[in-house]
């Protein structure tokens, strides 16, 4: 009785609106954020027991922010039954629930949104943004594709994926049999078949994924309103993912063709109304709660069609953009995050959502060359961070579709994705941004980065190891004294030019200075100097200049201080 008391007390707000069904082409799609998530008792809505995996909890324990697990019950519970009920009383079609966001998506007339925002449970009203593949159009190429092999490729398995493997030296690592395996992997992109009655990964380089049992689910999120089919449909997923996960010896192969699969459709191609934010944002809510470990889009958003509200550069500020919002929640529960850096290059100041996130890793673009390519997004955010974070080939690249090469960021993206993969296979203990710092420590440019490329070209291999390298130290010493910090043993050590450290804490300390003396006591480079935050945090250090002999490393902070030696034997 209580609960039918409250629901028609909350109709009698604006029952005006009830009778109003404009088509709805006329209309346009908003989100609609609700104040708080209580239900007819007055009391808080709980999670249901079911809602989260076992897979997605046992990630959560191990790699996500266990001090925000009260943040997390309140945001994965159910938006207000009560509330949705009103919405729907009144005649607001509710497209998409989101949890996280609080808030529900819906098709309103112009005279619709000022009594919807003026409800006392309606927090704000605001337009859903329209999404934008990041690519160029696919270029046809010659249908005979001589396989290159490159003088860094071992055999001619590799194929005419070569190239792209080659340039971010990720063969080694597949070589040695690191290729994703035990890692759950989720995409976001358009579908995943050559044609739209074939099964989802279903090309003859992605048929071993669903062979092996590895494809896990694929969901459509495009085909939510009967009265606006999606009737368009192209492969660039299917594209997208033959980057990070094909395997056919001879042709291509990515870096993570081990790892476990999901696909979430969420553009419908030449479909304006069904290429939206709120189809990204539930599919990241689904993947986290299936529990994935990784998750990649080549998706982003930011200038629309006339008419339509756009982020305006202030709003790329890592807080603003609501994929930016899903994907900084994903990675507080433990996922690894990685958008494509967008398109709308040369320009600064070109990034578009979510790949403006503080916690997403934004895959800019370069030419198999290692030059940056022209149209890869360039930063800095309008807080003034650098973006992209790393970078990998979107000019050129080989996909699927065997009659066409791929340019854009949306294929730089992927072929990260699969590295990260590879990273967490050989150290499953690593949170998000530990898998950043080695990634962006062992980039091209990690002593420089800048907003072209960020920390620069990725360096698979480098990154592999150490990550492997900590997962060993940490194995040897799995405890720290609360409070301090650990330099693990030095990567690789001698070393000719350049050598990676990790220095890790419990705990955040404030300062923290890193240092190398030479052989009579002399400082020669102070390597890092501010604060370290809880988790890994590896740093890179270049030795050009340095004469070949001993040398003493030096950590300081809070009056303590951890030393050892390396050894530089010149270059080669």
């Amino acid at each position: 009785m209580r609960q039918l008391i409250l629901f028609f007390a909350l109709c009698t707000f604006s029952s005006v609106l009830y009778a109003q069904d404009a088509n709805p082409a006329e209309k346009t799609k908003y989100w609609i954020f609700l104040t708080d998530k209580l239900d007819a008792s007055g009391k808080q809505t709980q999670m249901e027991e079911s809602y989260l995996s076992d897979q997605a909890l046992s990630r959560r324990t191990l790699r996500g922010e266990v001090d925000r697990s009260l943040q997390f019950r309140l945001q994965d519970a159910p938006i207000s039954p009560i509330y949705e009920a009103n919405l729907i009383y009144q005649g607001i079609k509710i497209k998409q629930h989101s949890r996280w966001l609080n808030a529900v998506t819906a098709y309103l007339s112009e005279d619709q949104v000022d009594p919807i925002s003026t409800l006392p449970y309606v927090k704000e009203v605001r337009p859903v943004k329209h999404v934008a593949p990041h690519v160029e159009p696919s270029i046809p190429v010659s249908p005979v594709i001589p396989q290159r092999v490159s003088a860094n490729c071992p055999s001619s398995k590799y194929g005419r994926s070569c190239t792209q493997l080659d340039v971010v030296n990720a063969i080694p690592a597949i070589e040695e049999g690191i290729n994703g395996t035990g890692v759950w992997l989720g995409f976001i992109d358009t579908h995943y078949n050559t044609d739209r009655n074939a099964q989802p990964f279903n090309h003859p380089s992605l048929r071993h994924i669903p062979d092996s049992g590895r494809r896990m689910d694929v969901r459509d999120f495009t085909d939510r309103d009967s009265s606006q089919p999606c009737l368009s449909w192209n492969n660039h997923g299917m594209d997208v993912a033959s980057v990070a996960v094909s395997y056919s010896e001879g042709s291509l192969i990515g870096p993570g063709h081990g790892a476990t699969i999901f696909g979430a459709t969420t553009e419908c191609v030449g479909y304006e109304r069904n290429i939206e934010e709120d189809n990204y944002v539930a599919a990241v809510e689904w993947l986290e709660s299936e529990g994935v470990d990784v998750i990649t889009a080549s998706l982003g958003y930011r200038d629309f069609d006339e008419g339509q509200r756009s982020y305006t550069p202030d709003e790329l500020d890592g807080d603003t953009g609501l994929t930016t919002i899903a994907l900084d929640l994903a990675t507080q529960r433990g996922v690894v995050t990685v958008n494509s850096a967008g398109n709308e290059g040369p320009r600064p100041q070109t990034i578009t959502t979510p790949a403006d996130g503080d916690s997403v890793i934004a895959a800019g673009g370069i030419r198999s060359t290692r030059s940056v390519w022209s149209g890869s997004s360039r930063g800095p955010t309008s807080d003034n961070r650098i973006k992209p974070d790393v970078s990998a080939m979107a000019s050129g690249v080989s996909v699927a579709s065997p009659s066409f090469i791929g340019n854009g960021t949306s294929f730089s993206a992927p072929m990260i994705a699969g590295i990260v993969t590879q990273i967490l296979e050989v150290n499953p203990d690593l949170k998000p941004r530990e898998v950043w710092h080695l990634l962006t420590s062992t980039a091209s440019q990690a002593l420089a980065p800048d907003n072209n490329l960020g920390w620069g070209i990725v360096d698979a291999y480098s990154a592999i190891k150490a990550a492997q390298s900590l997962a060993l130290n940490r194995s040897s010493d799995p405890s720290l004294p609360s409070g301090k910090l650990m330099i693990h043993p030095p990567y690789p050590n001698p070393f000719n030019g350049v050598v990676h450290f990790t220095i890790e804490s419990i705990e955040p300390v404030q300062h923290a200075r890193l240092s190398i003396y030479d052989v009579l006591g002399r400082k020669v480079a102070t390597i890092y100097e501010g604060p370290i935050q809880s988790g890994g945090f590896p740093i890179q250090f270049d030795g050009h200049g340095l004469s070949p002999g001993v040398y003493a490393y030096n950590l300081e902070y809070e009056g303590r201080a951890q030393s050892g030696t390396i050894t530089h034997i010149g270059y080669k």
